[in-house]
């Protein structure tokens, strides 16, 4: 069996489960989601060593993925949990909108438009915040290396809208965090694209 033909298999399997009366959590999705990503990124690049993993992976998302995934776009509120941008510098500084659920679409910026907004931060700070970095970080490595997301993600997705992230406010420490959901839909329509277009000459 060739490789793509594997991986589709992966991604079949994953339907299934979702599927299935079986219980089956975020992460067990999302583990298996990112070990495709991972391995189209390996095959696409396979001489390169486990030190370039992460760029193998965020190179891959971002420049190989169709504009409408919007991969290289930059989570607003994952700047502002790691207080590189305040509150009022967002849509929930608007009064009325402290508690909004928001999507994606709704507060985060392209690449370029975030660094022209907050010119403060650098433009290589500003990258290390794209949906791809975040998905490498957050999700790909937290749950390979400790099966559970990393500490701005809920497994519960915050919004029934279609998108590709959402997110919702929670109370630590007495003030609200933004909590970083990144829909599975997006995420596995994510990994099946990649799998379709593996190079020809993969195996």
């Amino acid at each position: 069996m060739g490789m793509q033909k594997f991986l589709e298999g992966r991604i079949n399997f994953v339907k299934d489960l979702l599927r299935s009366d079986m219980y089956v959590s975020y992460g067990d999705i999302v583990l298996i989601t990112c070990a495709v990503l991972s391995a189209c990124a390996a095959y696409r690049w396979p001489k390169q060593g486990k030190s370039s993993d992460q760029k193998r992976f965020t190179s891959l998302i971002i420049e190989h993925s169709p504009p409408e995934f919007r991969t290289s776009w930059i989570s607003i509120p994952a700047l502002l949990n790691d207080g590189l941008i305040s509150e009022h510098e967002t849509l929930w500084g608007t009064p009325g909108n402290e508690c909004r659920i928001l999507c994606g679409d709704e507060i985060d910026l392209s690449m370029e438009e975030a660094i022209l907004k907050f010119p403060q931060i650098s433009r290589e700070k500003v990258q290390q915040y794209s949906y791809a970095s975040l998905i490498y970080k957050w999700l790909r490595c937290a749950y390979s290396h400790e099966y559970c997301p990393h500490v701005n993600i809920t497994e519960v997705q915050a919004s029934r809208k279609a998108a590709r992230v959402s997110y919702i406010g929670r109370l630590s420490d007495g003030r609200i965090k933004r909590m970083v959901a990144f829909h599975l839909d997006y995420l596995i329509e994510l990994a099946e694209y990649h799998v379709s277009v593996l190079p020809a000459d993969v195996p």
